[in-house]
């Protein structure tokens, strides 16, 4: 696909994601529903072509990718909504599991962007827990997921290089260190335990009142994921920089020995 067609593409579904967010002051669920879809549709396409082939294209997917790839995802689902409504106080004995579909209610147009990361949603009762799975958390988790698997199986060929050539483990501890800190951004305990006690304590409140805004919480929730992209895309980028210059010298090699 060429960028014109592409640009074309992402215009119709931007124009169409509008126009269904006009439908959905009148049928709340579809209206919705077809409004994230094409919206994050758009945002997909946005995505440099790049990205894809350094997290699906080039990579071997073999088990490790897979496994890494979709606990992490069910996590991001599951259990990423769950974490904040603990955290804040959201957890109530509930007698059972179930999962319920749910739209938002279309806000005035200057809220147009936000409203398409909760336009629709699924929320899951986990007994104690309930968590919230909406359009934002679904896509930057699927993004994260393919992240997440294309690092894990670049550490293990690297892994399996460093140790073929007898080479000191700390190039694939450093790697390593990178994904488990792309992975862990997300959840900045420290951060939200810093937002919880901010909210509850005037003292706190008066002194750093930043901590306890809406704009903090939204800090926390819509940008530290984003951190973990830009954070684990690094940590790739330099894992395939690494490999790509072994290959390089084990050809330059065989190439002198052919010599």
């Amino acid at each position: 696909m060429n960028l014109a067609t592409r640009l074309s593409i992402i215009i119709i579904l931007l124009v169409s994601s509008f126009v269904f967010y006009l439908l959905a002051f009148h049928y709340v669920r579809i209206g919705g529903m077809l409004s994230a879809i094409t919206f994050w549709s758009a945002v997909w396409l946005m995505i440099p072509k790049r990205f894809f082939n350094m997290v699906w294209g080039e990579i071997k997917k073999g088990r490790a990718y897979w496994i890494s790839a979709s606990i992490y995802m069910t996590f991001h689902v599951l259990l990423y909504g769950a974490f904040y409504e603990a955290l804040f106080g959201g957890v109530e004995y509930l007698p059972y599991v179930t999962v319920y579909f749910g739209a938002a209610v279309p806000p005035p147009l200057p809220y147009f962007v936000e409203y398409e990361t909760e336009a629709i949603g699924f929320t899951f009762y986990l007994y104690g827990f309930v968590s919230d799975a909406i359009p934002y958390t679904i896509f930057l988790g699927l993004i994260l997921s393919l992240l997440l698997g294309a690092n894990v199986e670049r550490v293990l060929e690297l892994w399996k290089a460093v140790k073929a050539k007898k080479k000191s483990i700390t190039l694939v501890v450093l790697p390593t260190v990178g994904i488990i800190s792309g992975t862990s951004c997300c959840l900045s305990l420290p951060t939200l335990i810093i937002v919880t006690v901010a909210a509850g304590i005037g003292a706190v409140f008066s002194v750093l009142p930043i901590l306890a805004s809406p704009t903090y919480y939204i800090l926390v929730y819509y940008i530290l994921p984003l951190g973990s992209v830009a954070l684990l895309t690094v940590n790739l980028r330099d894992l395939n920089r690494v490999l790509k210059c072994r290959f390089n010298r084990n050809w330059e090699i065989k190439s002198e020995t052919k010599r």
